[in-house]
């Protein structure tokens, strides 16, 4: 399984335990373990890290062509 199908649907598992807690859902629901809540919150981690510095990345880019474009003034 593709690992964003899997963030997926823990997330989907996460969220209808809060839902079902509140008695809105009768259905027979499972609570996911510790251990997959941290590896889940783990890899999401390791998700945003990622983003974060693809972020920063294309930042310094636009400052790098921004610089390029500005005019110089000979003294």
């Amino acid at each position: 399984m593709p690992p964003r199908m899997a963030r997926r649907m823990m997330a989907r598992r996460m969220m209808m335990h809060r839902a079902m807690a509140g008695g809105g859902c009768h259905g027979r629901y499972e609570e996911p373990s510790v251990e997959e809540k941290i590896e889940f919150y783990e890899e999401y981690q390791r998700d945003l890290e990622q983003e974060t510095a693809d972020v920063a990345e294309r930042i310094r880019k636009l400052k790098e062509a921004r610089k390029a474009e500005e005019p110089t003034v000979d003294a």
